[in-house]
């Protein structure tokens, strides 16, 4: 939705306060078109999208799409928005690397994690509350966070995700990873696995399933799956271009231009370049973040998804 962001963490990829983003018409017209191209969920990003002063009317539209409608944030504008936003979220995924001072420091904004913390205390009780998710993104930044952040995401009532940070985009030729050297190596993957293991065992909200994290103890590198991602999904930058995630570097449409022309989201479907993709796909191994891999299992109809999918439903 927008590439600014309020906060200034170092790992981050996706900031950039240059890019154009789409008017409130065109991206209501996307999410209208999505609806109408059998699109079941929209997840807002960014950036921070509470940036967006347009968010709770682009929400709305969502929601008149028929599409479920997932927002991530870092939190720090929640307090004052929530208000605009009430009743539109169906699930609220809220960033946190760490705790306390920690968490404020890796984001760069003194008392994130306050703010956080009195948020999701005001709305254990909210009827109207969304499903409650938190994110920790791993790093040599952030050693041990899984361990400090399960007992908040706990007492938040939140399930919780992590994943080994991403350290740059896929392009055609390889991956470009301006940050690798902030990645964690592979025998601390491997012990974040195993933490991840006792910790659900223990009774804390880890969504991650027991397969991948199987796989991640096995192989860090995590190589060992068949990637569906870019069947299930399709993403569009703030800019309006349509991604081709097997090469960043050449979008698949501009969406302006599809409005423009008269032509509906569908229309992506059926391009060469998204027919390319999907077969390239099949051979990619590339992103190491749950959703990619869980999410291509959910494809194949591996038992242990659809138990997920049925474990998020009672959060």
């Amino acid at each position: 939705m927008t590439a600014r962001c309020n906060g200034r963490c170092r790992t981050c990829l996706w900031r950039d306060p240059r890019l154009t983003e789409l008017d409130t018409e065109t991206v209501k017209w996307l999410y209208a078109e999505a609806g109408h191209a059998g699109v079941a969920q929209l997840v807002v990003w960014g950036g921070e999208p509470l940036l967006r002063q347009d968010l709770p009317e682009l929400l709305l539209a969502a929601r008149r799409a028929g599409l479920l409608t997932t927002l991530i944030t870092n939190g720090w504008f929640l307090d004052a928005r929530w208000g605009e936003l009430h009743g539109l979220v169906d699930a609220l995924i809220l960033s946190l690397d760490d705790i306390g001072p920690a968490h404020d420091a890796l984001r760069g904004l003194p008392g994130l994690y306050e703010r956080m913390e009195a948020f999701a205390t005001a709305v254990r009780d909210d009827p109207l509350r969304p499903t409650l998710l938190v994110n920790t993104v791993l790093s040599t930044l952030n050693r041990g966070a899984l361990a400090r952040v399960a007992p908040v995401a706990a007492r938040w009532h939140a399930g919780l995700y992590f994943c080994p940070m991403e350290t740059g985009f896929v392009t055609a030729a390889n991956v470009d990873a301006p940050l690798a050297d902030m990645a964690l190596p592979a025998e601390e993957i491997r012990a974040v696995a195993r933490t991840a293991v006792a910790l659900k065992a223990a009774g804390f909200p880890i969504l991650a399933s027991r397969p991948y994290l199987d796989l991640l103890a096995r192989d860090p590198k995590l190589r060992d799956y068949t990637c569906r991602a870019p069947r299930a999904r399709l993403t569009v930058g703030a800019d309006g271009l349509a991604r081709d995630c097997s090469d960043i570097d050449r979008p698949l449409a501009d969406v302006r231009e599809l409005r423009a022309a008269g032509e509906p989201l569908s229309r992506v479907f059926r391009l060469p370049g998204y027919r390319r993709m999907l077969e390239r796909s099949r051979t990619c191994t590339k992103c190491n973040n749950p959703d990619v891999i869980e999410l291509s299992w959910l494809w194949d109809f591996r038992p242990a998804m659809l138990r997920k999918v049925a474990e998020l439903t009672s959060l």
